[in-house]
């Protein structure tokens, strides 16, 4: 009869452990479900102190909860950073980053050979990402520079070229300059980006006439 009671005992603390395990289990998912933005933390020098809400973090990916979150970034003889960041459902964050030395040079890191490593691939993940929003925002540059050198039956000679970018002259971030070296081809330029799938008048256009110097 003892040996029952022990027996149901021993049953009896078990169903209560898995419950207590089960509950743990359910509330974790149940916060990890909340956890849908990401943020990739990619910050030199390596050694630097960071804070997100007052959490310390190294570099890596990690997950929550969709809203602003306040983050600083720190080291010792080092100008620090701090910045409120947006984190969106089902969204990756990259916060890419690095400090300055007090001095405001880049010596520092030209002794610290890992730290070095990690603001080469910071200073490459920028450019990156500086072309993919420079291309989403004047998709024309996939076609640019037109190039046109031709004889016609005649032998006659045509020669220009179509570039994209900010010039001297250009008034706009974004300007399309004709460099037309025979003359006289300003409106055959454009029809060639038009056939390109781009209506040219929707930029600031450059012309110059900039003839073939002759050999001396």
């Amino acid at each position: 009869m003892q040996m029952d009671k022990k027996v149901k005992r021993i049953i009896a603390g078990s169903v209560v452990a898995v419950a207590a395990i089960l509950l743990v289990s359910l509330i974790y998912v149940i916060l990890d479900s909340k956890r849908t933005a990401k943020l990739e933390i990619l910050v030199a020098p390596l050694s630097a102190k960071i804070l997100v809400d007052n959490k310390e973090y190294t570099n890596g990916t990690y997950e929550f909860e969709p809203g602003e979150v306040k983050i600083n970034i720190s080291k010792e003889g080092f100008s620090s950073k701090e910045m409120n960041v947006e984190l969106k459902a089902n969204e990756t964050v990259k916060l890419y980053t690095y400090l300055l030395p007090l001095d405001g040079m880049l010596d520092w890191y030209l002794n610290h050979e890992e730290d070095q490593m990690v603001l080469n691939t910071i200073g490459d993940a920028k450019a990156s990402e500086d072309s993919k929003i420079y291309r989403a925002e004047n998709p024309v540059v996939e076609i640019l520079p037109i190039i046109y050198a031709n004889y016609d039956e005649n032998w006659d000679y045509t020669e220009f070229r179509v570039d994209g970018g900010e010039f001297d002259e250009c008034d706009e971030d974004f300007c399309l300059k004709i460099t037309d070296t025979t003359g006289g081809n300003y409106d055959f330029a454009l029809s060639l980006v038009r056939e390109k799938g781009f209506e040219p008048n929707d930029y600031e256009i450059i012309y110059e006439y900039k003839p073939i110097a002759p050999l001396e």
